[in-house]
């Protein structure tokens, strides 16, 4: 008679949820973290590892319950777990958090389970955990705030400064911005802006299909092969620069093929095409070089950003790419100009020949001083 009540006796599973895993990535606490002395201390480990971290309190908030429970409900049996998912969400940390909780059921085979969160986002849990055992009781732990006006403004700034700081959020929150506001810049000192909407609909284009598509998040999942972020920003770097380089020599293309009179002669006809070619190259470069302009300072800035991070000695000669690729541009346009006017003069006061002897002085000017800080003269 005692063996059968002792089998029927009912255990409960006081089970928290830490579905981003901070725990792990914070404390290095391997989960499933079993038992109360063991929650206890991994619930201290996360909290001096990040004091303001809430699901430390969800863990000291179901230990407070476990007891509870236990003085309560003397004829039944207790045990508080906790479980953890995936720092990149989704499919990947539920599957996490099934097999961590299939492993707790082996050791203690619950007959209910009360669910403890810090939050109600965890909700969305309950239908996959249920499925396995039924949860008769969510406790929430909600770490209270003041209602001063100061406290307000100092969480405001908490994730203010997460945005800044956690390149998780970063990468969107400031990234795409700053790289529209590169583009914006540079279309307006080119006075072309009215191409920034163009611009607006690439970028965002390129950004959108990245998360939508979850190609960002399996890229940032292929942990062994991701190159380190400045790496990654070199990429997209590129990748967004080679794009609109392609839309500005598309644009010029487009607009030039006007230029060449029907029927089009055979290339042997080279006095045919002499006369052609000239208005056709000026028409590409006129209606082309700003966005195959902007594709290689997008190019170029990106390098420069990284050589800064690693303070890398080219910073320099990034420096002195960058004042050349802007001064590149407005004698290109004065070129084509005199491609589609040849009889036009130069004089001391022409615009070709200022925009090249400002090339060349900048850059001169550029390259010694690079050359002082990173070669270090003896006169410096």
């Amino acid at each position: 008679m005692t063996e059968t009540a002792m089998e029927a006796k009912a255990k409960t599973l006081i089970l928290c949820i830490d579905q981003d895993d901070d725990i792990g990535k914070k404390a290095e606490v391997i989960t499933p973290v079993v038992g109360v002395e063991e929650n206890k201390e991994a619930a201290a480990t996360l909290a001096i590892a990040d004091p303001e971290e809430a699901d430390s309190n969800a863990m000291f908030g179901a230990i407070k319950l476990y007891r509870e429970l236990t003085k309560k409900y003397k004829d039944e049996e207790f045990q508080v777990a906790t479980i953890a998912g995936a720092s990149s969400g989704g499919i990947e940390a539920d599957r996490k958090m099934i097999e961590e909780l299939q492993s707790v059921l082996a050791g203690f085979p619950a007959s209910e389970i009360v669910l403890v969160t810090d939050g109600f986002a965890d909700d969305v849990l309950k239908p996959i955990i249920q499925s396995r055992v039924p949860i008769t009781s969510v406790h929430h732990v909600v770490v209270k705030h003041s209602e001063r006006i100061e406290e307000t403004y100092a969480v405001f700034g908490k994730y203010l400064k997460m945005i800044f700081d956690d390149p998780y959020y970063s990468r969107f929150a400031l990234g795409v911005p700053g790289v529209l506001l590169l583009i914006f810049g540079f279309l307006i000192a080119s006075n072309q802006l009215q191409n920034a909407g163009l611009a607006v609909v690439f970028v965002l284009g390129i950004v959108f299909f990245i998360k939508g598509f979850g190609i960002y998040d399996k890229i940032t999942n292929i942990k062994p092969k991701l190159p380190p972020p400045e790496e990654q920003l070199v990429f997209v770097a590129r990748l967004i620069g080679l794009m609109v380089a392609i839309v500005g020599i598309y644009q010029g293309v487009s607009s030039a093929a006007v230029t060449i009179p029907s029927p089009i002669r055979p290339l042997w006809d080279l006095t045919w095409w002499a006369g052609v070619l000239p208005m056709f190259i000026s028409v590409f470069l006129l209606k082309g070089i700003d966005l195959i302009i902007v594709s290689v300072m997008v190019i170029l800035i990106g390098g420069a950003v990284v050589h800064y991070l690693r303070k890398d000695e080219r910073l320099g000669q990034s420096i002195v790419s960058i004042n050349l690729t802007f001064w590149v541009r407005f004698i290109v346009v004065e070129s084509a100009k005199i491609f589609q006017n040849p009889e036009t003069p130069i004089s001391l006061t022409s615009p070709l020949l200022f925009y090249t002897v400002a090339s060349v002085a900048t850059t001169i000017i550029a390259v010694f001083l690079t050359y002082r800080k990173y070669k270090r003269l003896p006169f410096t």
